[in-house]
């Protein structure tokens, strides 16, 4: 077995659908020019269990961000199955970290969670206007992400970002972007 623990950053596909539910995240698409307008830390269960089943449904472990979605206002750990709900609308990008990184990144994301004071409304005026006042004690699902990368090392430059943004950082590691479900 391999000493490495995978963590999966999962990013939301926006629906195009004419439906009062999906205009924020179609706004946050079309501001910063991309298809997704969402992102996600997924841990997996010991022993490195994501749960997938062979049709892409029964997701296990949890999953980590900051959103306004349901009763959730700021950085929360939900479980993976009832985030990745419609797995058709979800891609990942795989990362392999060391039980340190790992340990660090938990740790880390449970304190985020714990002291959470809500989402960071005001932080995603940095897409829309030139100028912002950023909120320090807050995060938007972006930046979380960024940020917790950051801090285990796995990339550089903390601050706020677009999910695409993040993705493209993963990216440039010579990652793969997977479909959850396909």
């Amino acid at each position: 077995m391999s000493d490495l623990i995978p963590v999966r950053w999962t990013f939301y596909i926006t629906p195009w659908q004419l439906k009062l539910k999906y205009l924020v995240n179609q706004l946050i698409s079309i501001r910063t020019w991309s298809k997704y307008s969402h992102c996600e830390a997924w841990v997996p269960l010991p022993p490195r269990c994501f749960g997938v089943t062979h049709e892409g449904t029964a997701y296990a472990g949890t999953s980590y961000t900051s959103t306004m979605r349901g009763k959730a206002n700021g950085t929360v750990s939900r479980d993976a199955s009832g985030v990745y709900d419609h797995p058709d609308r979800w891609v990942y990008v795989e990362t392999m970290l060391t039980q340190v990184q790992y340990d660090c990144l938990i740790g880390v994301m449970d304190i985020a969670v714990a002291h959470n004071k809500g989402y960071a409304t005001k932080d995603i005026m940095k897409f829309l206007v030139p100028f912002y006042d950023n909120d320090e004690e807050r995060f938007i699902c972006s930046e979380f992400c960024n940020d917790m990368a950051v801090i285990i090392e796995l990339i550089t430059g903390k601050g706020i970002v677009s999910p695409q943004a993040f993705l493209n950082k993963l990216c440039a590691l010579r990652l793969t972007i997977k479909p959850m479900k396909g």
